[in-house]
């Protein structure tokens, strides 16, 4: 009877070790993602740091002292849950549990990848191919941008006007019709503009594809398209620094404070930005 306790536990609990270490290892660039799963890590982690220094230059230590710890306390329920079960019955569910901690394995292994396709940071490539596929409906969105000249960024679920970035506001108070504001979503994940378009004062546009972290630390990355050459410098945040004052081919800058950006020239006056703080 012990033994097949001993059983139902361990896929259990190397299981779940098995399926946090794999969403931490795939989605560890979101920091919320990175935290819940190092959460369910500490006790390994703390056990194997008593009796080994270093312990964690390898994670099979630690992996192996989770699933030791987490198919401890699978064991204790399993010994509850299963207090007068005859031992034929008992040894039956070895089977369907192991399935189903492996499918659970499986199962959090491709949602992770799907998470982490989502929102991993595009290539270059990937933005310059995706670039010349659907440069015409970039240029349409330029063009609504500019026509809707009171409006400083436009994204998905926001309005910004240039004198006003409260948020939400009464429709009236948007500065386009709600049918205009389709118009634009609909081009934006055609595009996988998830960020939306922002505008700096010098006309200048940027289509944000992608966007992570918090307000004291990030990325974002996506296409700008220069209008007009830049003499004021940084003009919005994300711009510290502007393609569009040196319009080469390509250029990257970072101060001491880690604040940076980079560019690439596509076409004209279309580049590939990105920017992090």
């Amino acid at each position: 009877m012990l033994k097949y306790r001993i059983y139902l536990a361990l896929p259990i609990g190397v299981g779940l070790t098995s399926l946090v270490f794999i969403v931490l290892m795939l989605l560890g660039t979101n920091p919320a993602v990175a935290l819940i799963a190092m959460a369910f890590l500490m006790p390994g982690i703390s056990f194997t740091h008593l009796a080994v220094h270093n312990c964690c230059a390898s994670p099979l230590p630690m992996l192996a002292a989770n699933g030791l710890t987490y198919s401890t306390v699978a064991f204790i329920f399993v010994l509850l849950a299963s207090r007068g079960v005859q031992k034929e019955a008992l040894r039956q569910f070895i089977v369907p549990v192991l399935a189903l901690a492996m499918g659970t394995v499986a199962l959090g292994w491709g949602t992770a990848r799907t998470f982490e396709w989502f929102w991993s940071t595009p290539s270059d490539e990937a933005l310059a191919k995706k670039f010349y596929q659907y440069r015409g409906d970039l240029e349409s969105l330029s063009s609504m941008a500019h026509a809707d000249s009171n409006l400083s960024r436009i994204a998905d679920d926001f309005i910004w006007r240039w004198n006003t970035v409260a948020w939400p506001r009464p429709e009236s108070e948007w500065g386009i019709t709600a049918a205009r504001w389709n118009e634009y979503r609909k081009l934006f994940r055609k595009l996988g503009l998830r960020g939306g378009v922002e505008k700096d004062s010098e006309g200048n546009l940027y289509f944000i594809s992608h966007t992570e972290g918090s307000v004291v630390s990030g990325m974002s990355k996506g296409f700008v398209h220069c209008e007009k050459m830049s003499l004021s410098g940084t003009t919005v945040a994300h711009n510290h620094y502007l393609p569009c004052t040196e319009k080469g081919e390509s250029g990257k800058v970072e101060d001491a404070k880690g604040h940076g950006s980079e560019y690439r020239r596509l076409d004209d006056d279309w580049y590939i930005f990105s920017d992090w703080h």
